[in-house]
């Protein structure tokens, strides 16, 4: 049935451009389903104007709109209930994870409606919570035809995920927690936007290019620690050393100790774990000349040149959303319709390639057949039950984010 319903799931996940497609030529809601949003329905949100109603089109923000009033007055739903389809939960009526899971759905209708005629049929759900309601709608999909599911925002969300699943393809937005990938279910998938993954590629990027002796700097908020952490397990387990640890809250008066400190420890690099703000302020007074390296908690992509001058020349590795205009993939995807925070446009990110996964994954019969995709938030190979995100080297040039470039 899957085999009969998607012959072209291939195909779709790659970036329109590949396929011999302008995709400034695809209109943006163009498509032949629409989804269905479950009850208990989040708040509708006013209808853009200028579809017709009744558009046999893949969802925009006017077909949710209509979907979700629907569901709420109890009128017929349109769609029919056992069609084979994708299906996407997530806890759009949660007061806590609403707004994230709303910048996920709009990255993963972004990829639906760039593919146009040829998107598979689509739903989404919506969960009041990624726990007991994700579960309850899981099921709900299951029942209704789902071929494979999407979902789990939260590490708890990817748990439920990873317990509701077995014969159905189901691919989580989040790493689960507390489980070895030994337990995890076959046909279990999960993808994450995940800073520790960050800290160890910058670790790696930093050995590889022969440095040795590392000043980490860094805030005193729980992630900073976190990624303070994963970056020097991965630097030592890389036979790296640390030169010095400095503990910094951004005040303009640590200037003189960040310098005095980094260069009697007679380091060669400098890794910040630190808000934007934070490392604006000690960015300065790092020696001249000395390679720094951070994660995406410090750089800011979208923020104004001007801004972005304190963190000149920092490296960090970053999604070819935001250093790569010209990728093929990142060409293939519409932004954002209006200003999103930056957290949240990586989750939007996100949502675009879940929505090319999603057809990997039902499209293969056996893991090893899932192929690599060169995703907007990365290249992306599955290792056991991770699809692993390789980044790109950035770094800050004159106020913006570029991709690294060696000085020859």
């Amino acid at each position: 049935m899957i085999a009969a319903l998607f012959p072209f799931l291939t195909a779709c996940a790659q970036p329109l451009s590949t396929r011999g497609m302008n995709p400034a030529s695809v209109p943006v809601s163009a498509s032949r389903e629409v989804s269905v949003v479950a009850a208990p329905a989040s708040p509708a949100m006013p209808a853009p104007a200028g579809e017709p109603p009744g558009s046999d089109a893949l969802p925009s923000a006017k077909d949710e709109y209509r979907e979700e009033r629907t569901a709420k007055t109890g009128e017929k739903l349109s769609p029919q209930k056992l069609l084979p389809h994708i299906a996407l939960i997530l806890p759009l009526a949660s007061k806590t994870f609403g707004k994230v899971a709303d910048a996920v759905k709009q990255g993963f209708l972004a990829g639906a409606n760039a593919d146009g005629k040829n998107a598979p049929p689509f739903r989404v759900y919506t969960a009041e919570d990624d726990t007991g309601s994700l579960a309850a709608q899981y099921r709900r999909a299951a029942a209704e035809g789902a071929a494979v599911i999407v979902g789990g925002v939260t590490r708890d969300g990817a748990n439920v995920m990873s317990r509701e699943s077995s014969y159905l393809p189901s691919l989580a937005l989040n790493a689960p927690a507390g489980v070895s990938d030994s337990d995890l279910p076959d046909r279990f998938f999960y993808v994450s936007l995940n800073l520790d993954w960050e800290a160890r590629l910058a670790a790696r990027t930093a050995a590889n290019e022969g440095l040795r002796r590392v000043a980490v700097v860094t805030a005193g908020t729980p992630l900073a620690k976190r990624v303070q952490d994963s970056f020097e397990k991965e630097w030592i387990r890389l036979g790296g050393e640390i030169a010095v640890r400095l503990a910094v809250s951004g005040d303009l008066s640590e200037g003189t100790r960040v310098t005095s400190t980094v260069e009697k420890a007679t380091a060669d690099v400098t890794f910040i774990a630190a808000e934007m703000r934070v490392a604006r302020v000690i960015r300065p007074y790092l020696p001249a000349g000395m390679p720094v390296f951070s994660t995406s908690m410090t750089i800011d992509p979208r923020a104004d040149a001007v801004e972005n001058l304190d963190l000149e020349s920092v490296r960090f590795m970053e999604m070819p959303w935001f250093v790569q205009p010209d990728h093929p993939a990142v060409m293939a995807y519409s932004k954002p319709q209006g200003p999103m925070p930056i957290d949240y446009e990586r989750l939007y990110a996100l949502g675009i390639d879940a929505w090319r996964l999603a057809q990997l994954v039902v499209g293969a019969e056996q893991r090893k057949n899932i192929p690599p995709l060169d995703g907007v938030t990365g290249r992306i190979t599955l290792d056991g039950h991770q699809f692993v995100r390789m980044l790109a080297s950035g770094e800050m040039r004159d106020g913006r984010p570029a991709l690294y470039k060696p000085v020859e």
